[in-house]
């Protein structure tokens, strides 16, 4: 009986003090819970502090000289669009010309890597683009230090101290730093190196690639670490080395003391800082161009011609010049958080920084952003007057983007006829076709033929080629039967048939097919295009620069295209090129730009898929060369969007403020009257 009493109450007292530790860990973990959030909190709130000191520390040290830092970093941008990057390009066109290569194309990409001109070149003009970025660092830095000892701001001075500070980045010791300057690049100038980056096409295949191996996108996201890391690491190290003028080892060994703890803190604020920089900036410049657009609607109720204009104008000046402000006012964020954190690390190690005591005055700077966008909408009213009031040549057209798209039919109808035969041809007539390509070379005996292959083999069947054999074996052979049965019997035209068939009917691409064994090709063509009147309802392209150089010897005005699959560097101003023709997936927003500022149009070859088309539409292609015409015309209606958008608010707003009709005034009007007369019967017809 003790015994059972006994086991009894251990039981009871185990079981008081199971319910005591129940009872006890929810209290426990929640007082840990509540310590974790008190300690994010904190933190939180010393983060909000000191991103708030040094905001207002920036304020403070601009207070005054607002907007003549604002001027100082617009001359520099300045400098850096119209001196700077026309001296790399300069110094690019004088390394291809040198090389010898004059640009690089699908003929000549082969022989890039292995000039030691054009790889010394990369390396140089890399070496002068991270040195510029460093410059443009070093000399905002020096301008902020001035103002904030209150020293005369003179800009030949700003700039000297910038250059001596600097130049000693290219000591053996300090070269390292040169990668900081090639990590600010897309921070500061980003839209600048966008714009010309995407002057060289990747091919789609590429792209896949890096997108189907998880081993690259893990050694890009690495990449993205590392740009982030050097950044992080420049806010310290930049002002250390221009300003204490301390070597790079230096600078760098302190940095790590400086982040050792603060690594995780000093990042977030990075962040927030330049992303608060870029939503306020670009809400401002937002705010400007959706004003400037409502002046255009406004235009447009008078003119649906001068609304088309402004916007393409538009497009042309003010959306290039507003990037530029971005690219400022980053740069500005970038600056102001180097040299506020400098004077923290420099005053005390503490994460506070001293604030200035100096009181913020109005924001000066505003007015004279205010007046930059004024003169770019000046400049694009006035680029629009151009347009209108002076003849619309194709050039003014191409540089503003104003004409319609073309639809050319490769080598006639190609996917339902036989290529270059006359069926095809015919069958593209009979379709409406606007313009068709052909490919023209020469027989033995001199007679200009329609053919792709300088081997008859692939559509004839004919181990022989084009040139070997005369016209008369030629015309014998079945250019068809490879095609389809039923055009069994199709042969091989002359160029001349093609031109009697298609005179007066559609304007023709006629890419012409050199060879060593044909030398009087080019002018056996332009004769045929004389005979027959041709010279301006075609075109004549080539693969061969050399041969579109002699039909501009035999005819000036013969408008002449040049065929790349790939194109860097000068081809732009080839003078012989009067257009481009590129292979699509070659073919960039920033190529298709630069082309039309010279005044000449683009084609893109070959696109035989809906998603293409649209792509290349979107950027802006002026002629689209196809074997499947009927997939890129329903295309065309959808083609300017911003125009369409803009037409159908005008119409929107001018219905929202049109007077009613005079005949609903009338109905109206005889409405009451009835009423008035006899009010039962109006009740009874309701």
């Amino acid at each position: 009986m003790l015994h059972y009493i006994k086991k009894s109450y251990i039981s009871g007292q185990s079981a008081k003090l199971y319910l005591y530790s129940a009872h006890e860990k929810p209290v426990k973990y929640a007082k840990e819970v509540e310590a974790i959030l008190k300690r994010i909190s904190v933190k939180f709130q010393q983060q909000e502090q000191t991103y708030r000191s040094l905001h207002a520390a920036a304020r403070s040290l601009l207070s005054s000289k607002g907007r003549v830092f604002l001027l100082f970093l617009l001359f520099y941008k300045v400098l850096t669009n119209f001196l700077f990057v026309p001296a790399l390009q300069l110094i690019w066109a004088l390394t291809l010309r040198f090389a010898p290569i004059q640009y690089l194309n699908n003929k000549t990409a082969s022989r890039t890597f292995a000039s030691p001109a054009i790889i010394g070149c990369i390396v140089v003009l890399a070496v002068l683009a991270a040195f510029w970025s460093l410059y443009e660092v070093a000399a905002m830095l020096q301008l902020l230090t001035r103002v904030r000892h209150g020293e005369p701001l003179r800009v030949g001075a700003v700039f000297r101290d910038a250059f001596c500070s600097l130049v000693r980045v290219f000591l053996p010791q300090n070269l390292p730093l040169l990668l900081y300057g090639a990590a600010l690049i897309p921070l500061t100038n980003f839209f600048l190196a966008a714009n010309h980056l995407t002057q060289f096409a990747v091919p789609e295949y590429l792209w896949g690639l890096l997108k189907a191996r998880a081993a690259n996108r893990l050694l890009f996201a690495l990449a993205v670490l590392f740009v982030l890391a050097l950044l992080l690491d420049g806010l310290v190290v930049l002002p250390k080395f221009l300003l204490e003028r301390k070597s790079f080892g230096c600078a760098f060994a302190e940095s790590l003391r400086v982040l050792r703890g603060r690594a995780g803190q000093l990042l977030a604020l990075s962040l927030r800082w330049m992303l608060t920089a870029a939503v306020r900036t670009g809400l401002m410049l937002l705010c400007g161009a959706l004003l400037f657009y409502c002046v255009i609607l406004g235009v447009g109720f008078a003119s649906t011609a001068a609304l088309l204009a402004l916007s393409r104008a538009a497009l042309l000046i003010e959306l290039p010049f507003l990037c530029m402000l971005m690219d400022c006012a980053m740069t500005a964020a970038q600056s102001t958080l180097t040299e506020a954190l400098y004077e923290v690390t420099r005053q005390s190690d503490a994460a506070q920084p001293i604030i200035c005591s100096a009181s913020p005055a109005p924001h000066r700077e505003q007015t004279v952003l205010a007046g930059m966008m004024a003169c770019a909408a000046l400049v694009t009213c006035g680029v629009a007057a151009v347009y209108l009031l002076f003849p619309q040549t194709q050039p003014l057209q191409s540089v503003l983007g104003l004409s319609d798209p073309v639809i050319t039919y490769h080598r006639g109808y190609s996917s339902r006829a036989p290529e270059n035969t006359m069926v095809a041809f015919e069958t593209a007539l009979e379709h409406g076709s606007p313009r068709i390509e052909l490919d023209v070379q020469m027989t033995a005996d001199g007679v200009a033929v329609v053919t792709h292959d300088t081997s008859l083999r692939r559509c004839t069947g004919c181990n022989a080629n084009i040139y070997d054999l005369p016209y008369v074996q030629v015309q014998q052979l079945d250019a068809g039967r490879w095609f389809h049965r039923q055009f069994t019997g199709s042969y091989i035209p002359t160029l001349e048939e093609v031109l009697a068939l298609c005179k007066g009917k559609a304007e023709l691409n006629i890419e012409i097919k050199p060879s060593t064994f044909t030398p009087t090709l080019e002018a056996e063509t332009v004769r045929l295009i004389h005979a027959y009147d041709y010279g301006a309802d075609c075109v004549v392209t080539s693969q061969s620069y050399e041969t579109l150089c002699k039909v501009k010897e035999l005819d000036p005005d013969i408008t002449t295209g040049y065929i790349l699959a790939l194109g860097v560097g000068t081809y732009y101003d080839l003078p012989a090129a009067d257009f481009f023709s590129v292979e699509s997936t070659f073919i960039t927003a920033g190529m298709v730009q630069q082309i039309h500022l010279r005044g000449k149009t683009i084609s893109a070859w070959t696109i035989n898929r809906q998603q293409d088309a649209e792509k290349l539409l979107q950027l802006g292609v002026d002629d689209l060369i196809t074997d499947k015409p009927e997939i890129i015309a329903p295309l065309l209606a959808r083609d300017k969007a911003l125009d369409n958008r803009l037409l159908w608010l005008r119409d929107q707003i001018q219905e929202l403020l049109a007077a009613p009709d005079a005949e609903e005034t009338m109905e109206v009007e005889e409405t009451i009257e009835d009423a008035i007369e006899d009010p039962e019967e109006v009740l009874d017809e309701a």
